[in-house]
């Protein structure tokens, strides 16, 4: 049966330490750890001593090899990009250490702001993640890059093109669905184009109100079918692990509750994938 992760991004202020144990409880397999400036996994401020606890704790929750969640800016121009270099290397090295198995490690971001624009600045945006993916390479980590709504790297044919125009071991897709179904595009158009392609995933639901903007919900309380999402990414050869991603917009309101989201996610992806 399909794992079930959950991801720390919705816990900023959490000890990482007593989260995981708890979701093990809840009943999640797996975990994605965000380590994003800000959040207390940040990998300059998380020490080698952190890392091997945590390791020591994955391997006792018999987890396997958590991938990283990492908001950075891998196409910032030449002139401030060495201190989101450094930041990803440092990212990298993390993920490497907290390896548990031989599978590359994963660590997921998206083009990050600022960025060239799509239309002009394809082949810059190609020169830059092929030198982050090249560092990631040499820790065994794999880049994934994920689609993101509401800009101009919006779709599954254009993730598409940048895996067909890059052709790196080290360079894959993250698959949030979520950023396409607000566009109205096509699950099995979407999943046919990208999930060849990706290493990791996300899910979560969302809608477009009268005026355009993007609100994102958890998996299962918006209009998104999640069995059939589910039916038809298995299908389609993704057996890994479902990730829900609890977005800012839930987890910075101020009833936000970290514990009763995670289990409202685990009770909606686990009926969802009860019907495979």
């Amino acid at each position: 049966m399909m794992k079930i992760y959950y991801s720390t991004y919705g816990m900023q202020k959490l000890n990482i330490f007593e989260v995981l144990p708890r979701l093990c409880d809840i009943g999640y397999q797996g975990i994605e750890i965000a380590v994003t400036p800000g959040w207390p996994t940040n990998p300059t401020i998380f020490t080698k001593d952190d890392r091997k606890q945590l390791k020591s704790l994955l391997c006792q929750l018999e987890f396997s090899t958590p991938p990283l969640m990492a908001l950075l800016s891998p196409c910032l121009p030449k002139s401030s990009r060495q201190i989101e270099l450094t930041q990803f290397e440092a990212t990298f090295e993390m993920a490497e250490e907290l390896r548990i198995d031989e599978c590359p490690s994963v660590v997921t971001t998206t083009l990050g702001h600022p960025k060239p624009d799509w239309d002009t600045g394809k082949s810059e945006i190609i020169e830059c993640l092929l030198e982050v993916a090249e560092m990631g390479a040499k820790h065994n980590v794999t880049l994934a890059i994920e689609p993101h709504a509401g800009g101009d790297f919006e779709t599954p044919d254009k993730a598409a093109w940048l895996m067909e125009n890059t052709r790196h071991d080290h360079l894959k897709l993250n698959f949030d669905y979520s950023h396409f179904y607000v566009e109205n595009i096509d699950l099995q158009h979407a999943v046919d184009l990208n999930i060849p392609y990706a290493v990791h995933n996300h899910i979560k639901d969302g809608y477009r109100d009268d005026q355009q903007k993007v609100n994102y919900l958890l998996p299962g309380e918006g209009s998104l079918d999640l069995s059939n999402y589910v039916k038809v990414i298995s299908s389609a050869g993704w057996n890994n692990y479902l990730c829900p991603e609890v977005t800012a917009q839930i987890w910075k309101r101020p009833d936000y509750d970290p514990w009763n989201t995670a289990e409202r996610c685990f009770h909606n992806l686990d009926l969802a994938r009860s019907n495979l």
